[in-house]
């Protein structure tokens, strides 16, 4: 199993409010895209990440509850930092969370960060965005060409960090032999087309690194307005 991260500041923004974690055992992987301003975003960010860091060296992680409660906990955190320093008031992230566990893979989300499982050359969405187009879109308001231009597609519906009552997707999958997970910012997603993520997750040929390098320099060629951060491991 190969396992690669990385995240890289965009072309417009001046700092990363962008933070990933891969344990030792490379078998808990998180991504965090914080938002709230200069300070906020980069702080909400890295306190997630480092929450869910500590929270899995204390309990299991497999079982979707676990991964929920490590959100909650992580949560908790940035509302503690809000309330000690009041200028941060406002600063939220996302978290996309998976854990690796024998035959299985459970995740926990928030936000519009994704996950999305390849297998046998087809990509599978298994998040789903906590946005207000998404909304829309389950609502049958606006077509999904429409959501892709949307003035609002980047407005958030839940995130971590906000409130003190916080709901968290979460799920269990099996995988097999072969199998690849990508976790990213919605950095990555907003400026390549599922095809294109499609196409250079299902190449066996290169390792992680390599798709991982080639995905951001296409970013990079299509504006990189955000930061972009992504995992990808091979089952």
């Amino acid at each position: 199993m190969g396992t690669y991260g990385e995240s890289r500041i965009g072309l417009v923004r001046k700092v990363n409010e962008d933070s990933f974690y891969i344990s030792r055992e490379r078998n808990v992987l998180a991504v965090a895209d914080g938002m709230g301003g200069y300070v906020g975003g980069e702080i909400a960010s890295k306190t997630a990440v480092e929450a869910i860091a500590y929270y899995f060296k204390n309990f299991t992680f497999a079982a979707p509850v676990q991964l929920e409660k490590a959100i909650q906990y992580a949560n908790s955190c940035i509302i503690s930092k809000t309330m000690i320093d009041p200028s941060l008031e406002g600063m939220g992230t996302t978290i996309s969370l998976v854990t690796l566990a024998k035959q299985h893979a459970f995740w926990g989300h928030v936000g519009d960060s994704r996950i999305y499982l390849c297998r046998g050359g087809r990509l599978q969405q298994i998040s789903v965005d906590h946005t207000i187009v998404q909304e829309l879109l389950e609502r049958h308001k606006i077509t999904s060409e429409e959501l892709q231009n949307h003035p609002q597609r980047h407005v958030l519906t839940r995130a971590v960090g906000v409130d003190k009552t916080l709901l968290v997707d979460s799920g269990a999958f099996a995988v097999e032999r072969g199998d690849r997970i990508l976790i990213c910012s919605d950095g990555l997603t907003s400026f390549l087309d599922e095809q294109v993520l499609r196409d250079a997750v299902g190449d066996y040929s290169r390792s992680e690194r390599d798709i991982i390098n080639d995905l951001f320099a296409q970013v990079y060629d299509n504006g990189a307005k955000d930061n972009v951060t992504a995992i990808l491991t091979t089952i």
